[in-house]
Formats: structure tokens, sequence, C-alpha cells
């Protein structure tokens, strides 16, 4: 799996003047695909689907933080450099001042640390400043609750706010690495996140929630990684591991990936899998909890590049990556390039970068062509070669004949390339705000939706008095469940529990899902563990006695109907070389009593009439990826 670029939302038009800006701060809505982008003095509003945009607000003064309200509706509250809070609306397109600073010549800026915390229980924010002793709650809706200051239990400094996203619990957390969970309605200590005192903690510099278990992650301004189970009375911490020596400044849940990915400082992001519980009533060992992900390192000048994007040289570094609560969607924010540099600043500074890169090129005299690489890339800007530069250079040799780049080699190519961009800097803002995704390079449809098409053919002109008939819902898989959405009303609800229970420690997804109107099938194909595959059959609730109706299963890769009435499917073979046709009992009109009973075999397999028969096996010559059904008959 790797990095990839979904687009580039251009912010080049947002506040034109005679100073460029880049955009320096980005939050998704908590459920739709949007994203509100801060660039200058505005806040810009992005469908995160389309890149089109759908407002702009201008704020008059640039955010340091900001968040979109969970309590619904299209609403960013933000914290500006002139210390107030404010809330801004883009369906009604207003700003409105939540909260005034009592000094008003206080400023802050982007890199001074403000804390932020809202709750989806309550229409109020939480904030406050690094190491301050106290915390300020304010409504979030104008003629709200009115500024109050909250002294807590300890008198430490505050280093860090976060609420639960499901309970009315606020976190605080202190600069000993001490973190109190707060009732946000009364104010009293629920529980106490602390570790003995050999492990030595700064204090917490990012939160994360689990979307369904009571996990939270914690990145410790040390650089340390945290987990604690708070499900039970007393909360235990259920894994720790040492991420670098730079505080981590963001921890996220990736939700269709199950995955937590961690930002750096340094600009240094990872990705790690947590160990999965095998036995429920033992939990994990700490040291083992956190695991390193077989993801691609994030490469800035591809990800720069792709999508009709253009590299920037110096590598500008990561200052910040938001991520959407439900999709496969990220935003990264890079810090500020320096702007308006002289040639003679230019020179300097180039001169510095290639004393620092000669310098790591003569210490690694001896070492590995895997130890230099990494020394480069260590770098960061200082003019290396980008993964995607070195995997092209690697092609090219093995294409002259040789096996592969010697040391030397690659210390010549990072040299060469730095003198080249010498004449390449651009200085100028990246005004542009990747939108970004982790794409599974052999499963690349692995976190669309498998969702069942459906349309009509919109014949209205054509017959008199025509009547068409929408269908009443949609079908679609979540996880082990048919979910059905109402197109009238949008409630959704599980529809069937294709399987009952699915081991912890198995991974599995729904690759297709395949309908057929005609005999009310489903045909359901799922991959486990990326090993296994079958399908399964389901037929659907068309008589109000078959309530309880069975799905069974089938060994296969994908499944497709067969014929106009449809009375037959044919299931893919997991080696993509064989193919199993079964055939259905009566045609379309059939008794739903019948097609039931043949449904109430655990497998289906050549039985008496009333039941599925086959199946008649087809071979390939070659691999079959999918296969596809059609309306043509025999």
């Amino acid at each position: 799996m790797e990095w990839t670029t979904l687009q580039h939302l251009d912010l080049r038009h947002v506040g034109r003047g005679v100073v460029p800006y880049q955009p320096h701060a980005a939050s998704f809505h908590s459920h739709q695909a949007l994203v509100a982008v801060a660039i200058g003095t505005y806040i810009v509003e992005f469908d995160a689907l389309t890149g089109s945009k759908i407002s702009a607000l201008d704020i008059g003064a640039p955010v340091v933080r900001m968040s979109y309200s969970p309590t619904g509706g299209h609403t960013v509250v933000a914290i500006l450099q002139d210390c107030t809070i404010r809330s801004c609306d883009f369906d009604l397109e207003q700003t409105c001042v939540l909260h005034s600073p009592e000094k008003k010549s206080e400023k802050i800026y982007s890199d001074t640390d403000v804390h932020l915390a809202m709750t989806p229980l309550q229409h109020v924010v939480f904030f406050g400043f690094h190491k301050r002793m106290s915390v300020t709650v304010v409504g979030t809706i104008e003629g709200g609750r009115a500024p109050t200051k909250i002294k807590t239990d300890l008198k430490k400094p505050i280093v860090n706010l976060a609420c639960h996203p499901r309970l009315p619990v606020l976190y605080v957390a202190y600069a000993d690495g001490l973190i109190r969970a707060y009732n946000i309605h009364t104010y009293a200590v629920h529980y106490t996140l602390q570790l003995e005192n050999t492990i030595k903690l700064n204090g917490a510099s990012a939160f994360a929630f689990h979307p369904t278990l009571e996990w939270i992650f914690v990145g410790d301004r040390r650089g340390t990684l945290l987990a604690w189970d708070v499900s039970i009375e007393k909360p235990s911490m259920i894994g720790i591991i040492q991420v670098g020596s730079q505080p981590l400044t963001s921890v996220a849940w990736l939700t269709t990936l199950r995955m937590l990915v961690t930002l750096s400082k340094d600009g240094n992001m990872k990705v790690w899998k947590t160990r999965v519980i095998v036995n429920p009533n033992r939990p994990p060992m700490p040291a083992n909890f956190f695991e390193t992900a077989a993801i691609e390192s994030i490469d800035i000048p591809r990800i720069l590049s792709q999508q009709g994007g253009e590299a920037v040289y110096p590598l500008p570094r990561i200052k910040a990556i938001e991520f959407h609560l439900k999709s496969n969607l990220a935003a990264l924010v890079f810090t500020n390039a320096a702007i308006g540099d002289t040639s003679k600043n230019k020179t300097i500074s180039n001169r510095e970068r290639r004393k620092q890169l000669f310098a790591v090129l003569q210490g690694a005299r001896g070492s590995s062509a895997s130890v230099l690489k990494e020394k480069l890339s260590a770098l960061g800007s200082s003019g290396i070669l980008a993964d995607h530069q070195l995997q092209s250079q690697l092609q090219e040799h093995h294409l002259k004949g040789h096996s592969h780049l010697t040391i030397s080699d690659i210390a010549r190519k990072a040299f060469l390339h730095s003198h080249f961009m010498e004449g390449h800097t651009k200085s100028a803002p990246i005004s542009r705000l990747p939108l970004i995704a982790v794409l599974d390079t052999k499963h690349h449809l692995k976190h669309i939706p498998v969702v069942q098409p459906f349309h009509l053919e919109l014949n209205f002109f054509n017959k008199e008095n025509r009547v068409l008939h929408y269908p009443v819902r949609a079908f679609y898989v979540d996880g082990p469940n048919l979910m059905a959405y109402n197109l009238s009303s949008g409630l959704e609800n599980t529809y069937k529990k294709l399987y009952n229970s699915v081991p912890g420690h198995v991974e599995y997804q729904a690759n297709y899902l395949i309908y057929s109107k005609k005999q009310h099938l489903f045909l359901v194909a799922y991959e486990f563990s990326g090993i296994t595959t079958e399908v399964v059959l389901y037929r659907e609730n068309t008589e109000v006695e078959a309530v309880n109706c069975k799905s069974s299963t089938v060994k296969g890769l994908d499944a497709a109907f067969i014929g106009p009435n449809e009375n037959q499917f044919a299931i893919l073979d997991d080696d993509k070389t064989g193919l199993a046709l079964f055939t259905l009992p009566g045609g379309p009109s059939h008794d739903p009593k019948e097609i039931e009973k043949a449904f109430e075999e655990n497998q289906p397999t050549e039985t008496s009439d009333g039941s599925i028969k086959g199946p008649t096996p087809f071979m390939f010559e070659t691999e079959v990826d999918r296969i596809f059904s059609t309306p043509l008959g025999a």
C-alpha cells in the first residue's frame, strides 16, 4: 500500500493581493465529504470528492486552530491570531465572535500552542493556552453560553485538551504526562491516566479515539505513543512504543484501514497496526501492541507532482495532516516556504545544504546502500533523490545490464540532483492543498463502498401513461452486514447479518455485491485475510412468513447471474481458471417457498428438484479476474 494524491485544491484565487499565500490549516466535516481550508484571512469550504469550492468567508485574521463543530451543520469554530474565537457558518455565509480576549493587543501565531476541544453532546467549545492553569468554556452558537473559566482540581500547567467523541468526558493533559478525565457537566473527575514513575512523559501533544472500542491513543511531547483502554473501571495502558525523539504533533485513527497514523514535529509520518486481541479475556502486552504497518513512506515530491501538481524544492516539511473520520481521505498542510529570499541568501543556503550533504556522504563510507539512503532521507530538503527518482535510476541501471546501484552511484546522483535543483529553487508558497489517500496497489477498489447498482430507463416520452416504479431502497455491504438504505426517508438499517461471527484476528472485506431483481437473490463476494474468498448467497425477504431466511456460502472469487430470467448463476473459482454453474429451481414466477427450500441446504450441490442444481464445471485457458452478468440466453 502507498500514499497517493487524489486531487489538489486550488487556492491561488483566494485573497488575491501583493503577498501570495499558502493554506496553513484544514479540517474535515465529521461525516460529510467536506473540507474547510484556512488561507490568509479566509476560510474556504470545498467538496472533498470533486474539489469544487462551495463557500469562502473572510474572517479578518489568520486562523491558528480550527475544527468543524460536531453538533451539526456546516459551522467551523476557529481561534484567530488576534486571540478571538469565531464561529463561521457556511450555510448562512456569516461569522460571529464567540469570545474576545481581555487584552486587545494580545496576538498569537500558527506555531503557538493553543488547545481546542469540542463535544457532540453540547454546543460549547473548550479552549486554553499552553501551560496555563485553567480551561475556558464558551458556547458555539451566538447568544449561547457565556465564557466561563474552569479551574481544574490540579494546579499544574495544562498542555492539551480533548473531548470524547461519544461520551460526556473532557480530557485535560498536564505537563508531567498525567491525563485527567472530567465530566463535561459537573467537572467531576471520572478517572486519571497515569504511568508509573519509571516512564517519563512530557505531556500529551495529540489525542485520537477508536471509532467503536473505548481505546484512546495519546502522542507525547517526548515522542512516545500510548494506547489506553478506558472501558473498564480502572483504565489500563494496553500499548506503548517510542516513535522518535520529536514531539508527536498529530495522531489519527484511519477507520477504513484500521490503522493509526502519527506525525512528528520534524514532519516524519509513520503508520501503525494495532495488535489484535486473540484472547478477549486477556489484555494485549503493551510492548507488542503497536506494529509498523506495511505502507510505503510518504514521498513528498511525488505527492506534490501527481494529479497535475508540481514538485517544490527545497522539499517542504509536513506541518499537519488532517483525516476524515469515516473516509480514506486526508489533507496535507506544509510549513510555509521562505518568501522573498535574496539571491545572496539562496547562495548561502545552497552552500550550507551541499556541505551538509557532503558530510553525510563522507560519513557513510563503508555503509550499505540502504543505510546511506536512510541518511539521505533524514536530510529532508538538502537536495536528495526522491523515492520515485531513485526507482527510475534503479530501472535505468537494470535496463543497461547493471545488477544494482552502488553506494557511489547513489551518492553521485544525490549530489548532482542537489546541483541541478539549486537553479530550480521555488521559494513561492505552495498555493494548493493536496488531498491524499492510501492506495492498495493490488486492490484499487478496496475502500470504495460495495453498493448495489440501481437505475431505471426514463422512458417518459416514449410510452403513453408510462408509470415508473422506483426502488424503495438501495443495498450496500458494511462489514458482515447487508445494509438497506431507504431512498425516500434516508434511513438505513441492517437488512441481514450475512455472518453471525468472524474471529477477531481475521481481516475481511466485501469485494462485490450482485443482486437479481427477478430471483430476489443476493450474491456477495468476500475476501478473508487476503487468502481465502467465498460468495454468500442470500434470498431477499419477499414473504411475510419467510422472515428467517438463511444464507449459505460457496467458495469462490466472484459471481454473476446468467440468462434472461437470471435463473442461473456462475461462481469463479479461487484459482481464476475454473467456473462453477448453478441452476435455481423454476423461473422468475416460481413459488418462493420452493426457492426458500433450496436455501435450507448448507452447500449448493446437486440434489432433488426444488433445490439448487449444480455445480457444472467449466475451465478457462488463462486466468480470469472478473465475470459479469449478461441478459443473453444460452
